[in-house]
């Protein structure tokens, strides 16, 4: 398990570093939570091809095997499917022939295509445990790790977009996606017809530079703008009495 206080000794850390070494960062959080090795990842995707724009590493002196293992690439499609998910998963590579990988758990983090890719060491014999523990500070470090890599170029899209802003609608709409309603369901809830609230994601999309909704949820709260549900459920209230 996870050393005591870890959690907050990290978060300092990135805090007070001014200028970041993210592969000091990651072997810190390895040791920490006596994982395998950590990688993360900011790609760039193509007409369905990926492009590693980012890849920060761990490094361990002392865990040679963990070393070598590190350096092996998953296979883009795993990738891929933690830049899709709303939720940490499970991972199992495929590096050659039938010889399989160590398990990894996938962390999307808040962007278009960002990840967190961690090892599961020896160290975590009961995972599931492990997971319910940590999953939730493992997630927290990858953000605020990737807020402090992508800041700059996220501000410099922001400005060539023109700073699109979303409207009302929009981010009320986000908000009931992200809370995992369907179109028709949040089309009911807000009061509308659900091709307005396909027209209301389109937009969103369009403004925050995404392709999926999964994206779109991700880059929204990573920036602030979904409201609350309570907020949201007032509003809509508001809406259907006037």
């Amino acid at each position: 398990m996870a050393q005591s206080g870890a959690y907050f000794e990290l978060l300092d850390w990135l805090d007070q570093q001014e200028t970041l070494d993210p592969p000091a960062f990651l072997s810190r959080l390895q040791m920490a939570y006596e994982t395998g090795p950590v990688t993360y990842i900011d790609a760039v995707i193509s007409n369905g091809r990926m492009r590693a724009h980012t890849i920060h590493r761990s490094h361990r002196r002392h865990a040679p095997n963990s070393m070598r293992s590190q350096h092996r690439k998953p296979p883009v499609e795993q990738i891929l499917r933690v830049f899709a998910a709303l939720e940490p998963i499970l991972l199992v590579s495929k590096y050659r022939g039938d010889e399989y990988g160590p398990i990894t758990i996938g962390y999307p983090l808040p962007g278009r295509n960002s990840g967190l890719l961690v090892e599961a060491g020896p160290h975590i014999p009961e995972l599931s445990t492990w997971r319910r523990l940590h999953d939730r500070d493992l997630l927290s470090l990858g953000t605020r790790l990737n807020a402090r890599l992508t800041r700059p170029a996220r501000m410099e899209n922001l400005e060539k977009s023109g700073g699109k802003s979303l409207t009302r609608r929009e981010r009320e709409t986000l908000a009931w996606i992200a809370a995992g309603k369907s179109y028709w369901e949040t089309a009911v809830i807000l009061g509308i017809s659900e091709r307005t609230i396909r027209h209301f994601m389109a937009n969103a999309r369009h403004k925050l530079d995404v392709v999926t909704n999964a994206q779109a949820v991700a880059e929204a709260v990573w920036r602030g703008l979904i409201p609350r549900l309570a907020d949201t459920e007032a509003s809509s209230e508001k809406a259907k009495l006037s």
